[in-house]
């Protein structure tokens, strides 16, 4: 009888595992929270030129194909399901998933819900920052691209989110005003980018800097800020910046939290990162037997649709292994 393993999310590592394991003799299940797999790549609109064999395909076209794929494979898959309990079944033999509508046993489990961009909520600490929940002049989206042609705008963050969107945003908006808080963190090329951006005068870069507060004015949302001065003992000088519009691109949290919950509830402790992501071996797995983790909610070097896929791989490839011994 084939060994059932639970996988927990349905992006591009929990997908790529699932298809491993039914090629190497084992029954998946897929457990997604949303209506249809791929994870982020739902909302990417971006052609993903990194992924070997895929050429002038964008993230959403990729989550379809690769959607497409579990379909044709008869891969079970669940959706609109969230995980509200596991039980621990005979000293971890066995695992009992609830969600609101169904409760399966599996032999084995995959946790691989992924990451999700952060929101408002990471600006928590700013006075004033509830007037841009409602706004239409803000948004927090890394994959939506906002129509600022003729405007000035703000984007906020150094990740290459941050730095992307800036770029594109450069050719048609007024004027960009980049904000950093403190390094930039993409790649060489996007930060190469910037540079020859802020030289031509497209881009105005403001970094290392400190937010204090928004206010919403006649003219547009006002940034009160603080920019370290040169060299970096001076003393920092408080400026106000009115902007068209605010792209906020705060990185990503990996999503733990509901299922470090719901293994807690059973006397299972996940073990995790200060970062908050899961901690695994090289292997995939966790500090919990026949529990194994891949994909962004691991924090791997390089989060990206071709790590993810190799995390999915490299698990199911553990997963074999560690049968063959318990059997």
């Amino acid at each position: 009888m084939k060994k059932i393993i639970g996988i927990i999310g349905g992006g591009p590592a929990g997908m790529s595992c699932a298809l491993w394991l039914k090629h190497l003799g084992f029954q998946p299940i897929i457990f997604e929270q949303n209506a249809q797999l791929g994870g982020l790549q739902t909302i990417n609109p971006f052609y993903n030129k990194w992924y070997l064999g895929v050429m002038g395909q964008t993230g959403m076209a990729l989550a379809q194909q690769f959607q497409r794929h579990m379909e044709i494979e008869s891969i079970p898959r669940l959706f609109n399901v969230s995980m509200q309990k596991i039980i621990s079944v005979d000293g971890e033999r066995w695992f009992h998933l609830f969600t609101a509508d169904h409760d399966v046993v599996v032999d084995g489990l995959v946790i691989a819900t992924g990451q999700r961009f952060r929101g408002p909520e990471a600006i928590a600490s700013i006075s004033d920052r509830q007037l841009l929940n409602a706004s239409a002049q803000v948004d927090f989206n890394p994959g939506y691209i906002p129509q600022t042609h003729g405007k000035v705008v703000a984007v906020i963050g150094g990740g290459d989110n941050g730095l992307g969107t800036a770029q594109m945003l450069a050719a048609t908006a007024k004027h960009v005003y980049l904000f950093i808080r403190s390094e930039m963190q993409g790649f060489g090329i996007n930060q190469q980018a910037i540079a020859n951006a802020v030289q031509s005068g497209q881009i105005t870069l403001h970094q290392p800097t400190s937010i204090q507060r928004f206010e919403q004015t006649d003219q547009g949302i006002a940034i009160h800020f603080s920019q370290t001065g040169t060299p970096a003992t001076d003393t920092p000088a408080k400026q106000i910046l009115v902007v068209d519009y605010i792209a906020f691109r705060l990185g990503f949290a990996p999503n733990v939290e509901a299922i470090a919950s719901c293994l807690t509830t059973t006397g299972l402790t996940l073990k995790c990162l200060p970062s908050g992501h899961i901690d695994t071996d090289e292997f995939m797995r966790t500090s919990i037997p026949k529990i194994y983790a891949i994909g962004d909610v691991t924090k791997p070097r390089d989060p990206c649709v071709a790590t993810a896929v190799a995390h999915g791989a490299i698990a199911a490839r553990s997963i074999d292994e560690d049968f063959k011994m318990l059997d």
